[in-house]
């Protein structure tokens, strides 16, 4: 019987290894052909690289340029031996990059980055789609490894329900063949008793009848009480009798069935029996559901609860239990190492899904960066285009307004002429009706005395004529500076008042041609020195953008350099001096002194009452790296005051005329 139980539960235990080693195998190979299906891309180091010289390089070149801008000795430095330094320093000046503020580069950079957002939505369609289509295909591909995990969940979950219905019909096998053999051996004892029970009575009726053999007495045993005979098991072996001392009063003759020993004997005490030992409790079997308590797979606690059910079953037959415990601890092990696997395999999808998603967001915001980069080329050549146009535009109506004042003063002198013309023909035609009446009257009251008269009637038409005369005169001169006005406010407008600078060549030559009429030789002399110059080609600086230069670039640097020496200075007096700029308080007002912060007082005090002839006084007092750093401001001074001072003698002479006329 132990045979047969050894067996049995070897052939389980071996069955329901193979079954998990066959399903430990193929998750294995799934895993692998998984894990191997999604080889990793290599990286692009070249581009890395690529982007970081540009970036580092742009950084350089910018950052540079507005360095160069606060130290002249940079400066120098950066457009002698840098490369492309003086390209980048022109490049700089021409969009005002020394006038540029904090406030201001982070108002461009909020515009051009909500200006490239914009465009950017509005005109690219493709990366959204390409990213929906990413992920759409991550789905899928993530839906198809859940479908093989699932898959795998089900085959392990039947294999496992296929190992625990064998070893549950294995074990009622072995239930039922050591209940059947069990059975069979209590039958057998019970004949057994039955035929001994039989050969004591025919012993006890030979006994009665005088007829005991020799051999009876020695053959005879003691009989076994029938009741403790059944309750013995098969696996007991009988009890082997003691020998017991002799008594005098104990009837060890056999008695029939149903006689007592006669009268002062007694039976013989039955032989003390050993009780078996009772069996020892079978090992608790091991639990699989609370050593996968932390799985999430519902399949797997589902099967593990099953596996326990399966176990607590057992437990209640104890005899079975002893061939399941290996199997069990076997399916435990499995079970644990397949849970390990599936959430290895799951880890393994989620690392590979996860670095695709990473490689297609690098791919496409690289490939965003370079639509963006574009779009700014883009958007930098339709700014070209545009102000092209509106210089061209700017140009048109220029000259469609000088025509049009051309055309409008050549109307009002015509109109003028004319009714100056017919003033004079209608004081013609009135002066000769009164002569006629005079006339008239003088000969009907002198026809005596005519010739007294006519003296007196040729004085008074040369008189007259006189007086048309001065009239004609007095309408030419008031034309000519009624013209000469308009072509000083005209040139003044253009040269002056603008607040943009714009050349005034065209303005000049008109003035010029209005003034050769009269032949005033101040006013030719003046206008004689501006055109002699090139400042009519470039036009003059507006008074506002001077004050904005010397407030915002000019006196800061010139404030830096204010304890430098005239001569011989090197780059530690520059240094010390840039570094004790920053300790000094500014001087506003009619400051008095000489030294360099009274200067910028003074001038600065001076611009701010519109004073620039006093303003310039001032700053070209100074000398040295001071006087260095003012040339262009003063230069660009020079010539509004220059123009200015023109414009005022011209002025001048035009109101003298004016009052000559009066």
């Amino acid at each position: 019987m132990h045979r047969v139980r050894l067996a049995s539960r070897s052939i389980s235990s071996t069955a329901g290894r193979g079954v998990v080693r066959v399903s430990r195998r193929r998750l294995a190979t799934e895993a692998s052909e998984a894990s191997t299906a999604t080889p990793k891309k290599k990286p692009r180091i070249f581009r890395r690289i690529f982007w970081a010289t540009a970036t580092l390089t742009g950084t350089f070149y910018v950052g540079s340029t507005f360095a160069s801008f606060n130290n002249q000795t940079y400066y120098n430095f950066f457009n002698d031996h840098v490369p492309l330094g003086q390209s980048m320093l022109e490049y700089a000046e021409t969009h005002h990059w020394d006038t540029l503020t904090v406030a201001t580069a982070i108002e461009y950079t909020k515009d051009a980055i909500i200006s490239v957002q914009r465009f950017v939505t509005d005109s690219i369609n493709g990366a959204p789609s390409a990213i929906e289509n990413a992920k759409h295909i991550a789905e899928q591909k993530a839906g198809e490894a859940r479908e093989a995990a699932v898959k795998t969940y089900e085959s392990s979950k039947e294999r496992a329900k296929a190992v625990a219905s064998n070893i549950k019909s294995d074990v009622q096998k072995a239930e039922e063949k050591i209940t059947g053999k069990q059975d069979a051996l209590a039958k057998h004892q019970e004949q057994q008793i039955a035929d001994e029970l039989l050969q004591l009575v025919h012993q006890a009726e030979d006994a009665l009848a005088g007829k005991i053999p020799p051999s009876a007495a020695s053959a005879t045993s003691v009989p076994v009480d029938t009741a403790k005979a059944l309750e013995t098991t098969p696996e007991q072996p009988p009890a082997i009798p003691t020998p017991e001392k002799v008594v005098d009063n104990v009837y060890t003759e056999p008695l029939p069935v149903g006689f007592e020993p006669p009268p002062g004997f007694q039976r013989p005490t039955p032989p003390p029996t050993k009780e078996a030992p009772p069996p020892e409790p079978p090992a608790a079997l091991p639990l699989i559901a609370p050593s996968i308590a932390d799985v999430s797979d519902p399949i797997v606690k589902h099967l593990a609860c099953t596996i326990d059910d399966l176990a607590s079953y057992l437990k209640s037959n104890p005899n079975a239990a002893s061939q399941i415990t290996p199997v069990l601890e076997a399916a435990k092990v499995d079970l644990s190492s397949l849970v390990e696997r599936i959430e290895t395999v799951k880890d393994e999808e989620r690392n590979g899904l996860q670095a695709k998603m990473d490689e297609q967001t690098r791919e496409y915001t690289i490939k965003m960066i370079e639509l963006e980069m574009e779009a700014q080329d883009k958007l930098d050549t339709q700014e070209d285009e545009f102000r092209k146009v509106f210089d061209q535009h700017q140009v048109e109506l220029t000259r469609a307004y000088r025509e049009k004042l051309d055309n409008e003063l050549k109307t009002h002198l015509e109109i003028i002429n004319e009714r100056l013309k017919e003033e004079v023909i209608a004081q013609g035609i009135e002066l000769q009706r009164r002569w006629i009446r005079e006339i008239k009257v003088r000969v009907e009251q002198e026809r005596g005395g005519r010739l007294a008269k006519l003296d007196e009637l040729s004085t008074q038409l040369k008189r007259l004529e006189r007086i048309a005369l001065d009239n004609s005169v007095y309408l030419d001169e008031n034309i000519r500076i009624h013209a000469l006005w308009t072509a000083v406010r005209a040139l003044s407008s253009s040269a002056l008042s603008s607040s943009v600078r714009k050349p005034f060549r065209e303005e000049l030559r008109i003035l010029r041609h209005v003034t050769t009429a009269r032949e005033d030789p101040v006013t030719s002399v003046a206008l004689d020195t501006l055109e002699s110059t090139e400042v009519p080609d470039v036009g003059v600086e507006p008074f506002a953008d001077l004050a904005s230069w010397f407030t915002t670039s000019v006196a800061p640097k010139v404030s830096n350099v204010a304890l430098v020496p005239d001569q011989d200075a090197g780059l530690f007096s520059h240094l010390a001096s840039h570094f004790l700029s920053s300790f000094r308080f500014k001087r506003h007002g009619l400051v008095p002194g000489n030294d360099v912060l009274s200067v910028l007082a003074r001038a600065e005090y001076y611009l701010n009452e519109k004073d620039l002839d006093s303003a310039t006084r001032e700053l070209n007092q100074l000398k040295g790296t001071a006087h260095v750093l003012l040339s262009d401001w003063l230069e660009a001074a020079r010539r509004r005051l220059e123009v200015q001072q023109a414009l005022e003698v011209v002025q001048t002479q035009a109101t003298l005329a004016s009052l000559l006329l009066v």
